[in-house]
C-alpha cells in the first residue's frame, strides 16, 4: 500500500513540474494634464482601466505620485481608458475661474508582448455642464406579442440636471452619421484622428420658440418622442410598448412613415438626406444634443460650409463643430469591436444594448438627490454614467 502512494506522489510532483504558468508582462502607464492645467505636470492616484480587446477581462491600477500606473498583464491587445473630474482654476475670457473639470483620456490596441513597456496618455478637459442632459435613450424598438418587430415607440428624455430654470427653445437633437460601429468611421483627417466636426445625416429635430418660451424646471425633464401616441392602447400600436401621449414633443415629418398625433406638438424637422422619419437606429444610435449658433436656421441650413460630403462616398451630412454640442452619447451596436464615432471630450466612452428589437433603454445613473431634486451622474463616459437593457420608464424620474 505505501508502495502505491509513494508511486502516486511521485506522479503528480512531475505533473506539477510540467506545469506553466501564464506569462504575464509587465508595463507602466504614465498619465499628464493638458499644458494649461497644472502646467502638464503628471495626474496622481487616479485610476486607469486596462480591457483586453479579446477577451474582454478588465484591470485597474491608480497612478503614483509620478503620474505612473504599473500592469501586469498576459500578452495581447489592450484599450487604456482614464476619467476623472477634478477642480482646477482656469482662464475664461481672459479671466480666472475655479471650475470643476471633466477630464479623458485613452489608447486602443496596445500590444503588449514584452516586459517594459511604457506608455503615456495625455488628458483633455471640458468643463462640467449642470445643464441639459440626455436622460434616458430608447432607440431599440419592441416586439409585438406575435412576434412582429414595431419602431415606432422610440423616444429620448431630456433631462434639467442643473439647479436653475432653463429653456429649451432653440435645443437641437441629432443622429451621427455612420452606423456600422463595428468598421472605422471614413470621418477622419490625415492623420486618422476624428474630425473636429461631427457629421449628421436623416432630420434634424428643433425645439421651436423664440429663447423663453419653454421653461424647464430643475430636475425636470421632457420627453421627444418619433410617434407622441399611447402605443399600448393605439388600436395600430403594440401592447408590449410604451405610452408616449405625454411626450412634450414629436418627430413628425409630413407625408412621412408615422401619423401624426394630434395632442402632441410637432418639432421643427430638418432635413438633412432622404428619409420619411428620422432614423434612429434599432441596433444602436451615436446621437448628440446641441445648440445652433443663431436662430437664422434658413441661413446655417443653406451654407454649404455647413456641410461636407461623406469622404469616400455621396452623401452630404451637416457638421456640427465641438463646441455647439451640449451632449453626447456613444451607444454603438452590440460587436466586440467598437470604432468611435465621439472624440473623448463628448463621451471618452460607449455603452452598448443587447440588440435590436429588444424593447430596452439605456438609463442615466442618479449622482445624487439633493432636497428632492435627482442629479444625474454625468462624467462624459457612457460607460459609467448609464445603465444599460432597462425597461423604458419615460416622464420617471428615479431617486436613486
Amino acid at each position: 500500500m505505501k508502495r502505491i502512494v509513494f508511486i502516486l506522489l511521485i506522479a503528480l510532483m512531475v505533473a506539477c513540474e510540467k506545469y506553466d504558468e501564464p506569462t504575464t508582462y509587465s508595463f507602466t502607464v504614465k498619465v499628464f494634464y493638458p499644458e494649461n492645467v497644472e502646467s502638464g505636470g503628471p495626474v496622481a492616484n487616479t485610476d486607469i482601466l486596462v480591457r483586453n480587446t479579446q477577451t474582454g477581462r478588465e484591470f485597474t491600477s491608480t497612478t503614483d505620485p509620478n503620474g505612473i500606473a504599473t500592469f501586469d498583464v498576459r500578452g495581447g491587445s489592450y484599450d487604456l481608458v482614464i476619467s476623472f473630474q477634478e477642480k482646477h482654476q482656469i482662464e475664461l475670457d481672459g479671466y480666472p475661474s475655479m471650475k470643476m473639470l471633466l477630464f479623458s483620456g485613452s489608447l486602443t490596441g496596445q500590444q503588449i508582448m514584452e516586459n517594459g513597456i511604457q506608455l503615456k496618455i495625455n488628458t483633455e478637459y471640458v468643463i462640467e455642464s449642470e445643464g441639459f442632459v440626455i436622460k434616458e435613450l430608447y432607440s431599440s424598438g419592441s416586439r409585438t406579442p406575435e412576434g412582429a418587430v414595431y419602431s415606432a415607440d422610440k423616444f429620448v428624455e431630456i433631462y434639467n440636471n442643473s439647479d436653475k430654470v432653463l429653456y429649451s427653445d432653440g435645443l437641437c437633437f441629432g443622429a451621427v452619421r455612420y452606423t456600422r460601429t463595428y468598421e472605422p468611421t471614413p470621418w477622419v483627417d490625415a492623420n486618422g484622428n476624428l474630425m473636429p466636426r461631427i457629421p449628421l445625416w436623416s432630420f434634424i429635430p428643433i425645439v421651436p420658440g423664440s429663447g423663453q418660451e419653454h421653461p424647464v424646471q430643475p430636475g425636470e425633464s421632457f420627453i421627444i418622442a418619433l410617434s407622441g401616441l399611447n402605443h399600448r392602447d393605439d388600436p395600430n400600436g403594440n401592447s408590449n410598448s410604451v405610452d408616449l401621449s405625454g411626450a412634450a414633443w414629436e418627430m413628425y415629418v409630413e407625408n412621412g412613415k408615422y401619423a401624426d398625433a394630434p395632442s402632441v406638438p410637432n418639432l421643427l424637422m430638418q432635413r438633412i438626406t432622404a428619409g420619411t422619419t428620422m432614423l434612429m437606429d434599432t441596433r444602436g444610435m451615436i446621437c448628440i444634443l446641441f445648440r445652433l449658433p443663431s436662430d437664422e436656421y434658413e441661413n446655417i441650413f443653406t451654407n454649404p460650409d455647413n456641410f461636407m460630403t461623406e469622404p469616400g462616398g455621396s452623401m452630404n451630412c451637416f457638421m456640427v463643430p465641438y463646441g455647439w454640442i451640449i451632449d453626447g452619447i456613444e451607444n454603438p451596436q452590440l460587436n466586440e469591436t467598437v470604432y468611435k464615432r465621439l472624440p473623448n471630450s463628448i463621451d471618452v466612452g460607449y455603452i452598448q444594448t443587447r440588440g435590436g428589437y429588444e424593447g430596452v433603454s439605456i438609463r442615466r445613473k442618479v449622482k445624487e438627490v439633493i432636497n428632492g431634486r435627482t442629479v444625474y451622474q454625468d462624467t462624459n463616459n457612457s460607460s459609467n454614467d448609464f445603465l444599460t437593457n432597462q425597461v423604458p420608464t419615460p416622464g420617471v424620474i428615479a431617486q436613486q
